[in-house]
């Protein structure tokens, strides 16, 4: 964890160019679709936050936070974006919080965990532990020697494609070595872009770091003969039946590829640390909050179409280097994904925010902060509602919460500031 919490550091002293607090709070009181407000221990955000897909999320893990640590007084801007922040987004004097970098950590922003943990820890910590006991009462040695991935392939534009093209690509791995991979997609989800369709990817990779800045562009897997033929019939080459996540720990490798249009994260990883199996990375520039908590050859092994079949063949032949595998992709849930860790770290940013900002001197309280918070609250222009967690939710596809399931009440906002 550590680790990661450098990270908030570095990005702060990187992208954070507010000179003051009053500064820093001009910019982020108030964005509608994104301000979070944290005072006395509540979750303050305007009704239309929540009517952004994955917003309603964020805000009731940070409530769940607050259930379970003291929150300190901050604010902050948040984006739910797959790609991370442009560089455009990057001129204001208070980076956003994000839930990816698609391009690196040089990409700008501060990284928070995306909205697929949690967002109740108390029901996370639940379902994770029984996670975790299902994956120890399945020893490694008596699974399915094989790398399981279920997932959508869909036609794309080519701007839309990196993803797409890595999961055609690890799928073909499927047909091709059929005793190391079960890589599939679904009925009705496998539809790749047809190979014949021109795509400029080296055109796409200059705007992406064009566009979003950062060290390293998502790159297009090359077509293989098996990728062209499966792309023209898919039917007969890449579906596969459904495999609910409770069984995914019947697998020895779990294999994640990114998110199918940007390349960048994807939700699946989230639950794959947690299953005693070896978890394998397709390779990709894009990192999340804990990804400097991870080390390929110790936590997983960083994959691609060219190395994934020695690198499984490899551990099939050495079941102690895969039994060590498994053991570093758990201590990874244990250590960094926990709900403890989750709150843990998401504390940290915000008090990251809070400390270099000088939040405190604005939002502690005193006369002349308070006539200065008014000033930039107006408040026949806002519905300010304080999040306090969010009702059961369940969804086959791990979908995201709804703003439905959002437990709120409402913010008098003439009082907010005193």
């Amino acid at each position: 964890m550590a680790a990661a919490k450098r990270e908030i550091q570095a990005s702060l002293a990187r992208d954070g160019k507010a000179a003051s607090a009053q500064h820093a709070l001009e910019d982020v009181l108030w964005n509608k679709k994104e301000t979070v407000l944290i005072l006395d221990n509540r979750v303050i955000v305007d009704r239309s936050f929540l009517r952004h897909a994955k917003h309603p999320a964020h805000a009731a893990l940070a409530a769940s936070v607050g259930a379970r640590r003291a929150l300190p007084n901050a604010a902050y801007r948040f984006s739910a974006g797959t790609r991370g922040v442009k560089r455009s987004g990057c001129k204001r004097p208070f980076p956003l919080a994000v839930i990816t970098k698609m391009t690196g950590y040089d990409q700008c922003g501060v990284l928070v965990p995306n909205p697929y943990f949690g967002p109740d820890l108390d029901a996370y910590a639940r379902q994770t532990g029984e996670a975790r006991a299902l994956a120890r009462a399945r020893p490694l040695a008596s699974r399915v020697g094989r790398a399981l991935w279920r997932g959508n392939i869909s036609s794309r534009a080519c701007d839309k494609e990196l993803g797409n093209r890595a999961r055609l690509a690890a799928t073909a791995l499927s047909v091709d070595f059929p005793d190391l991979f079960d890589a599939r997609c679904p009925p009705g989800g496998c539809d790749p872009r047809p190979p014949s369709e021109p795509c400029d990817e080296a055109g796409v990779a200059a705007r992406i770091l064009a566009d979003y800045g950062g060290s390293a562009a998502p790159t297009f897997a090359n077509y293989t003969a098996t990728m062209v033929a499966a792309a023209a019939d898919p039917a007969a080459y890449l579906v596969g039946g459904y495999v609910p996540p409770s069984k995914f720990s019947d697998w020895k490798y779990a294999l994640h590829l990114p998110g199918a249009f940007t390349g960048s994260y994807s939700r699946n990883l989230n639950k794959l640390w947690a299953l005693g199996s070896v978890v394998l990375l397709w390779a990709a520039p894009y990192v999340e909050f804990y990804f400097p908590g991870l080390s390929h050859g110790a936590t997983h092994l960083a994959v691609d179409a060219c190395t994934a079949p020695r690198a499984v063949a490899a551990l099939e032949a050495d079941g102690g280097r895969a039994a060590d595998l498994a053991a570093g992709a758990g201590r990874v849930f244990d250590e960094l994904l926990c709900a403890d860790c989750l709150a843990d770290f998401y504390v940290a940013a915000v008090e990251g925010l809070r400390a270099h900002y000088d939040l405190g001197s604005a939002l502690d309280g005193g006369r002349d902060a308070a006539a200065f918070l008014r000033g930039r609250t107006n408040c026949s222009d806002l519905d300010l509602v304080a999040v306090r967690g969010s009702r059961p939710w369940s969804e086959k596809y791990g979908r995201g919460l709804p703003t439905t399931h959002v437990l709120t009440e409402p913010v008098d906002c003439a009082t907010l500031f005193q």
